[in-house]
């Protein structure tokens, strides 16, 4: 017969401490000496319990200790993206000093159909708007905390930077002049996920989209140089695989009509533009979004922006340890061999 798993007061009774002492052992290790926690921890080990019910610890605090982090792409779109990843490190760190749980939510509303996951977190960190916007509705209806980070929100701080005036400082600087013929390596635009544009219609917003900020400050830089916007030379490239991005690529540069400047909405889109060059010895200015650290090692001109102090910063207003307000960023336009 199975053996049946202790509770929290059983097993504070066997070990002669209260029931906080045991909680404290597991929750807040700073209120016990180390010798009384490693005690405690060592003896309950022994006796099976695992730790408090967070169940029953939300039922007594109306706290469940974990804040819930909802990432626009899918998770392991995630897992592989150097910027997502550097986001979640930030705010793992201030997590951690915290000692508080971080739970990785679903971009898809079908994945909460029978879990109610959004239920559990405290309190919500939203890294970039889902295209599945029915999930922004499931978190926003538990009246809890909300922060958006590269998006905003109706009566939500966010967490940005000027992407508008980043993307224009950087197109201004590869431009050099009206004869230039450019190819935008853009984000998701529109709702579609066709990679070319057949007119203006249907893009995202400006409040919603980091992509459609950064491509009206390409705009802006173009207008300025005196070079019409032409549909044929922006390209949504997100989710497009690196493979068949490249073939394109080879077959853009090498064409008839030489391409002069690529301005590419990340990095990991001008570093697989980076090698394409290389490979085919074609002459073109190139530049990226971010400044991920291979950025550096490949000589790739960027922009610099503070992905982890984003997810740091988040956090802590998610914890209530900042104000519930909004803060935008600094950026630094970083010049390499590139451009």
């Amino acid at each position: 017969m199975e053996r049946k798993k202790p509770n929290l007061k059983a097993v504070a009774a066997r070990l002669g401490v209260s029931t906080a002492t045991v909680s404290n052992a597991f929750n807040r290790p700073s209120q016990l000496s180390k010798a009384l926690r490693e005690r405690v921890l060592n003896e309950c080990k022994e006796l099976g319990y695992t730790g408090p019910s967070i169940t029953a610890r939300s039922l007594r605090t109306g706290k469940t200790g974990i804040i819930g982090v909802l990432l626009a792409d899918s998770l392991a779109h995630s897992f592989t993206d150097s910027v997502a990843t550097k986001f979640l490190s930030g705010i793992s760190r201030t997590l951690d000093d915290s000692h508080v749980n971080m739970l990785l939510l679903p971009s898809n509303r079908e994945n909460y159909q029978s879990t109610q996951v959004e239920t559990i977190p405290d309190s919500f960190i939203v890294y970039g708007k889902p295209v599945d916007s029915g999930v922004i509705d499931l978190i926003t209806r538990q009246h809890k905390p909300v922060v958006s980070v590269d998006f905003s929100l109706p009566d939500v701080p966010s967490i940005n930077i000027d992407n508008i005036k980043a993307s224009y400082e950087i197109a201004k600087h590869a431009i050099h002049s009206s004869e230039d013929n450019v190819l935008i390596l853009a984000l998701r635009l529109e709702p579609s996920t066709s990679l070319a544009l057949t007119n203006l219609d249907n893009l995202y917003s400006i409040e919603e989209s980091v992509s459609r900020c950064r491509f009206e400050g390409y705009k802006q830089a173009l207008c300025g140089n005196g070079i019409e916007l032409d549909f044929e030379n922006i390209w949504q490239i997100h989710d497009l695989d690196e493979g068949i991005l490249k073939t394109m690529l080879r077959g853009a540069l090498t064409g008839p009509k030489p391409i002069d400047v690529l301005l590419c909405m990340s990095d990991k889109i001008a570093l697989a533009a980076l090698e394409v060059v290389r490979e085919t010895n074609v002459t073109v200015r190139i530049v990226g979004f971010d400044d991920i650290p291979q950025a550096e090692e490949q000589g790739l001109t960027t922009i610099r922006q503070p992905i982890e102090d984003k997810g740091r910063i988040a956090a802590k207003i998610a914890l209530g340890q900042l104000p519930y307000e909004s803060i935008q960023l600094d950026t630094k336009l970083i010049i390499r061999s590139s451009s």
